[in-house]
């Protein structure tokens, strides 16, 4: 039996995680208090603590140091409201095993406490091999390193990049994400490109998380969304009395981005005066506030994104042509969603199970609702799904979502003659065109299925034996 003490000042906090873990098979015992806690470490052996880092009486970090001092092998899993790396950075270079933020992702949680106990393990074992003297102690979560890959280290766990948010395993999408990894860890400036809702904010903080600028500010400014004679002031700060109603000295975007990233939403929609401007900032790295004399040097990455045609603007004189040329060093061009259709149930089955949250079933996509979902041309992308996916949520009554919980919209949509044909040539006859959206359709009733051929044949009202001899024609 696995031991686990958990102390928390909510009592609603402590009755849910007791009751999860005995319903994984561990012996929990709670404490509401430094001093409870403490009395319990001194009576009885545990294998996990969990703690809540804000305890009434003292410093929960205190509760660890008399943990270790009790129990030097014992992992502490520390559980905190305070979404701030500092807190969690200190925890762990103070002993504990890992920090997990409120609320809870129980599934984390209940991993780490596995591996927290195989560590312990694997310590105990390397204890006893190598003799009495040697002493491993509880290894944290984070291995120690030199302290910007320490930080940076804890900075992943603790906050997973927001690339792991970009569901996708089509073609398109391996590649945005192999952009990244490869871009990220460089000071070059990047252009994202895109249609509205397919994500380009998502690739734009997975640049940042993943750069060595992750400790740095992530500053977005959507220059669609900001009046033209205000942009100016809001890119570069200005200084008292520079304009009517600049009372006071005022930072800008850029000053609040150094150290860090600067993402530039809608770029298309900057005006032409202040993109000569923006270009002699990416020259020279520095830049005046509004009303000033003194030229201030920043330290910044700039990210553009558009879901503008930028090549096009610059034929028409809408955009800078050098300012083009400086933002577009790398380009990341995301497909929209319908051209990446074997996305479409794994992105959904992702916003149920946030929707949900940890811990409870999730319901699952029937083959109808797969269908409606598979035909559907997604405008609105990925923005649109998710979307489609809480309306879903609200009028579910319980069993499969089926099409009575979609918008009616998307029920009663007709698929696109560009749809029909996709992946199709345009010089196919018929009898290709047919074999072609047939071989298609298999295929997503397959997934909407999870696998299960039989399901799949049911579906698709054929004998399971025919289904077979057209996935072998396939091959």
């Amino acid at each position: 039996m696995t031991n686990v003490l958990i102390v928390d000042a909510e009592r609603v906090i402590r009755s849910t995680l007791k009751e999860r873990l005995e319903y994984e098979g561990y012996v929990v015992d709670t404490a509401q208090s430094r001093s409870e806690a403490t009395g319990k470490l001194e009576r009885s052996a545990f294998d996990v603590m969990l703690c809540d880092i804000s305890l009434p009486e003292k410093d929960a970090l205190d509760l660890l140091s008399v943990a270790h001092d009790s129990c030097p092998d014992l992992p502490v899993i520390m559980l905190s409201k305070l979404k701030g790396l500092d807190v969690a950075i200190d925890c762990i270079r103070r002993g504990a095993y890992d920090y997990i933020e409120k609320p809870i992702d129980l599934n984390k949680l209940l991993n780490s406490i596995r591996d927290s106990l195989q560590v312990k393990s694997q310590n105990r074992a390397t204890k006893q091999s190598s003799g009495p003297e040697v002493n491993t102690g509880n290894k944290p979560a984070v291995a120690a390193g030199d302290d910007a890959q320490f930080q940076r280290a804890v900075r992943q766990r603790v906050q997973p990049s927001q690339s792991d948010a970009m569901v996708g395993t089509s073609k398109g999408m391996v590649h945005v994400k192999s952009l990244i990894d490869k871009v990220a860890l460089s000071d070059a400036r990047v252009l994202v490109l895109g249609a509205n809702g397919t994500g380009k904010e998502l690739v734009a903080h997975a640049l940042h998380d993943q750069s060595r600028r992750a400790g740095g500010p992530f500053i977005e400014v959507n220059c669609a969304a900001i009046p033209s004679e205000l942009i100016e002031s809001e890119l570069f700060g200005h200084e008292k009395g520079a304009f009517t109603s600049a009372i006071k000295q005022r930072k800008g975007k850029f000053e609040q981005a150094d150290g860090g990233t600067l993402f530039l939403d809608e770029i298309s929609s900057m005006p032409l005066i202040l993109q000569g401007k923006l270009l002699r900032v990416l020259q020279e790295r520095e830049i005046r506030r509004v009303g000033g004399t003194k030229s201030i040097p920043v330290d910044v990455r700039v990210i553009a994104a558009s879901n503008a045609n930028l090549e096009e603007a610059v034929v028409k004189g809408a955009f800078r042509s050098d300012l083009f040329y400086r933002f577009a060093v790398i380009t990341i061009d995301i497909p929209p969603l319908r051209k990446r259709p074997e996305d479409i149930l794994p992105l959904a089955r992702h916003f149920i199970a946030a929707e949900v949250g940890t811990g409870r079933p999730a319901p699952v996509v029937g083959a109808a609702a797969a269908n409606v979902l598979l035909a559907y041309d997604w405008p609105g992308n990925v923005r649109e799904l998710e979307n489609c996916v809480k309306h879903a949520l609200t009028f579910w009554q319980g069993g499969e979502i089926t099409p009575h919980e979609l918008p009616a919209r998307i029920v009663e949509h007709q698929p696109s003659a560009e749809a029909l044909g996709a992946g199709v040539a345009a010089n196919a006859s018929l009898k290709t065109f047919l074999k072609q959206k047939e071989k298609e359709y298999i295929g997503q009733i397959l997934n909407a299925s999870g696998g299960d051929k039989e399901k799949a044949a049911e579906t698709l009202k054929v004998n399971l034996s025919t289904l077979y001899r057209k996935l072998s024609e396939e091959r």
